[in-house]
């Protein structure tokens, strides 16, 4: 009962949420978005704070990559575009979920975080 009211209540937050945060880069050319995982998952912040930490952690910023606040329809069009053969999108996750610990990842298909983030029309 309490796992079906938490996932009522992720599906109610992620369309009333109006920002994101991912890790990218511009360097005078297309906007490129950090995946980990060879290009099959993209980790997806809800909040500034984990994800500055999350790319701290993992030494990007080094290499040009800077913590960027998205609106849902710029997130939409990252997976619907550039990120298109992203398979599952990490909620928050932390930089050890990475480095080859065994661990459940939290987050979403990448169809079933579109599904989520954006509000189907009637």
């Amino acid at each position: 009962m309490l796992t079906e009211q938490r996932k009522v209540h992720k599906r109610s937050s992620g369309r009333s949420r109006s920002s994101w945060w991912l890790v990218a880069k511009n360097d005078d050319g297309p906007f490129e978005v950090l995946t980990v995982d060879g290009g099959y998952t993209l980790p997806v912040f809800s909040g500034e704070g984990e994800a500055e930490l999350f790319s701290w952690l993992r030494e990007v910023p080094e290499h040009g990559w800077e913590v960027h606040q998205v609106s849902v329809e710029e997130l939409a069009s990252v997976l619907w575009g550039p990120c298109l053969g992203v398979g599952f999108v990490a909620l928050d996750a932390s930089i050890g979920i990475f480095d080859g610990e065994d661990a459940e990842l939290p987050g979403l298909s990448r169809e079933d975080f579109l599904d989520w983030i954006v509000p189907r029309s009637l």
